[in-house]
């Protein structure tokens, strides 16, 4: 059994670190669902208004998971994340594994 959708699952309880006063609470899978609608409307208005070829369902597909990593690793503030390069670096390499390991969780299937 798949264990890939029990850690999704998991997104709804990662708080987002708000970088200014918010009136309330965000977590990452609040978070992805808007990135996912507004990175669909991005990828349609460059596709409608700016000749693009841009798949928007890809797009859109690609905001939804970006923060899936954060089930394993938690969210890090930005201004932490990119601090310096070997910060940013040791994050993303942190990130990676993350993902490696959320990945591997997927029946062969599945990938």
């Amino acid at each position: 059994m798949s264990h890939f959708f029990a850690y999704l699952a998991r997104m709804k309880f990662i708080q987002r670190w708000g970088l200014m006063r918010n009136v309330r609470e965000e977590n990452i899978q609040e978070h992805s669902l808007q990135t996912a609608m507004i990175a669909h409307n991005l990828a349609a208005v460059r596709n409608g208004l700016y000749g693009g070829d841009v798949d928007p369902q890809r797009v859109m597909l690609l905001a939804v998971y970006h923060e899936a990593s954060e089930v394993i690793t938690g969210d890090l503030a930005t201004p932490i994340k990119y601090f310096n390069p070997e910060i940013k670096k040791a994050y993303k390499d942190i990130e990676r594994v993350a993902n490696q390991r959320l990945f591997s969780m997927l029946p062969d299937e599945l990938k």
